[in-house]
């Protein structure tokens, strides 16, 4: 109901030609509650905040010039799984992953995910599992990333965010 409330002062103002999308808006999930874990796990004992954030797009040799404009350094590029070109993005302590995607969002909010650093992840997965986390990995994965490659898994937040949990190795 508050939903549906929220949707119609948001669609007050709108221009007749957006009224369907109004309507669509009202019945649109905003928080997702399914999401909440049936107790809760304290990450700080296995982290230590941000490691980066994933930005997907179509051109990552375009973003990766982009964000040296800004002052941004290329830390590192790898090729995954024979065409997938990643590059990370360094400015002070914030990482930009850039990730290859045919059709990225292109809109506000198009962040694919936030990223965690942690250590003893796998702890913490059966951690987050057993509380009853959405997880969005089916175990702990392993990329050959870093000098020495890193383990990561995701989870689901209630606005149906990713979250992924990354131990670089």
């Amino acid at each position: 109901m508050a939903t549906a409330i929220m949707a119609a002062v948001a669609c007050t103002n709108a221009p007749k030609a957006d009224e369907k999308a109004c309507e669509n808006d009202a019945n649109k999930t905003t928080f997702n509650a399914q999401h909440f874990p049936k107790q809760g796990v304290d990450v700080n004992a296995f982290s230590g905040g941000v490691q980066h954030i994933g930005v997907p797009t179509a051109n990552v040799q375009g973003t990766v010039e982009f964000y040296k404009t800004l002052g941004f350094e290329e830390v590192m590029r790898r090729t995954v799984t024979g065409d997938r070109d990643f590059a990370f993005m360094k400015l002070g302590n914030l990482l930009i992953e850039v990730i290859p995607t045919e059709e990225p969002a292109m809109r506000d909010g198009a962040v694919d995910h936030l990223c965690l650093d942690v250590k003893q992840i796998d702890a913490l997965y059966e951690q987050l599992k057993q509380a009853g986390y959405t997880m969005l990995s089916d175990s702990v994965n392993q990329i050959d990333f870093w000098d020495n490659g890193a383990k990561y898994f995701f989870i689901q937040g209630p606005n149906d965010e990713k979250i992924e949990f990354c131990e670089i190795l």
